[in-house]
């Protein structure tokens, strides 16, 4: 309680001048919107998150800032509802689709070009799946930009200005071939392999710092940190998140040990903890193990999407995430146990908490002083 009162005081006048200044409220905007990547709608987690990004590569760190600016824009110059804009929610996809598109293809001016256009077309998809999903009341999540990136993705095999990282060269299935299990640093190689506990921190952190393609340890206890400015409760589940994808992988099913240690089977996990524990249901003992079984069906996603697309040379993205989360999301209606909260009513964990709290005292009290029939 007495770190929240202190961030409050902290942050308040920055959230008045925000009011009162256009130019800091545009730049508010950007940084909420970095923070709703991983649904934080905090100026200042979305600040460092940047500065985790900038610090693992300015490269990244500079195509995801054209991406984010680029997607708020066209969101504001095509008069998208203003309160949707200034809580970042046409930021989040243009960033990540920024930092995706230079981190899979080779940098140079064309890409810029591509980079800016993807982004356009992000906060397009945003809005057209904000109004097709808003019809049962499930939230977009990262759906615009996973669509947006595998289109530019594909369409660069036939363009010879834009070429591709080794990062996406497509790779020939060969389902007898044994899966290296050994959690390493390098894809070939024992050194510095085995189960160590520097190499399960790397894991763990580095599952938290790929949310935005960052496999640096330091940038992932950034990130960590600034979810917990936020809401100590999404930290939890991201942390879970993390750990559940990476004790999973490599414990329960035995995956490959380099994407383990890359935290490739953990970044999914992250999001998907994040969203069902406590975001889109009431935090209760009940959803708290319905996020975590959440988290360990990701990484299974993460794994059967990451099959599928290896022959076509795509990567999965966070689509294991999207596709986990609806599904997760969707059941609300029929399962009693659990609380779910409408996308109107989507704040912190902790405020969605308090409130649920307070109506259910409020109608329990209703109860108790009604009259006898």
């Amino acid at each position: 309680m007495a770190l929240d009162t202190t961030l409050e005081r902290l942050t308040s006048p920055w959230d008045h001048l925000a009011q009162e200044n256009t130019f800091v409220g545009f730049l508010d905007t950007l940084l909420r919107g970095c923070g709703q990547v991983m649904f934080q709608n905090n100026p200042l987690t979305g600040l460092l998150f940047l500065v985790g990004i900038f610090i693992n590569s300015a490269l990244l760190g500079g195509a995801g800032l054209i991406g984010l600016l680029v997607s708020t824009l066209t969101a504001r110059l095509l008069r998208a509802d203003r309160s949707l804009i200034r809580a970042g929610l046409f930021g989040f996809n243009g960033i990540l689709t920024g930092i995706a598109l230079a981190f899979f293809l080779r940098w140079n001016p064309y890409l810029i070009v591509y980079i800016v256009i993807a982004a356009i077309l992000s906060a397009v998809v945003m809005m057209a799946l904000l109004h097709f999903m808003g019809n049962w009341d499930v939230p977009a999540l990262t759906a615009p930009f996973v669509l947006t990136a595998w289109l530019f993705l594909f369409g660069i095999y036939l363009f010879s200005n834009l070429r591709p990282s080794e990062f996406i060269l497509p790779v020939s299935l060969n389902p007898g071939a044994v899966v290296q299990t050994d959690l390493r640093p390098l894809p070939a190689g024992l050194i510095g392999a085995g189960v160590t506990p520097l190499n399960l921190v790397e894991a763990f952190f580095r599952g938290i710092g790929e949310v935005f393609f960052q496999d640096n340890l330091v940038t992932g206890i950034i990130f960590l940190v600034a979810i917990l400015i936020n809401s100590r409760i999404s930290a939890l589940f991201a942390a879970l998140g993390s750990l559940v994808g990476m004790l999973t992988a490599l414990f329960l099913f035995g995956g490959n040990g380099f994407w383990v240690f890359h935290g490739l089977y953990g970044f999914n996990a992250v999001l998907t903890g994040i969203a069902i524990g406590g975001l889109f249901y009431v935090l209760t003992w009940e959803s708290a193990l319905y996020a975590v079984i959440g988290t360990l069906v990701s990484t299974i996603v993460m794994a059967s999407i990451s099959v599928f697309l290896s022959p076509l040379g795509m990567p999965a993205l966070t689509a294991p995430f999207v596709l986990t989360a609806w599904l997760f999301i969707l059941p609300k209606a029929g399962f009693h146990v659990l609380h779910p909260v409408a996308l109107t009513d989507v704040t912190s964990a902790e405020h969605i908490r308090h409130d649920f709290l307070e109506r259910e005292h409020e109608a329990g009290v209703g109860r108790t002083v009604q009259p006898a029939p």
